[in-house]
């Protein structure tokens, strides 16, 4: 898999060589579903996405331990 870094709602997202996956320097855990060509993670159960990206900014959108939003 091709590294991948980025800031996405003020969290850092980085994808290793190695498809491993943090925010903010803490280790997603996700699981790959070769049926289906999909992501998901604990973080969002009943979720699947399309690729690593994709998960993680859902991840970080729509958690409170990763979202910067305040109402």
């Amino acid at each position: 898999m091709k590294p991948h870094k980025e800031l996405f709602n003020g969290c850092e997202i980085e994808i290793s060589d190695k498809a491993i996956l943090t925010i903010n320097n803490k280790p997603i855990e996700y699981e790959f579903d070769s049926p289906t060509n999909k992501w998901s993670t604990r973080y969002l159960p009943y979720s699947q996405y399309d690729d690593l990206q994709a998960l993680a900014k859902a991840v970080v959108a729509n958690t409170v331990e990763f979202s910067t939003a305040t109402e």
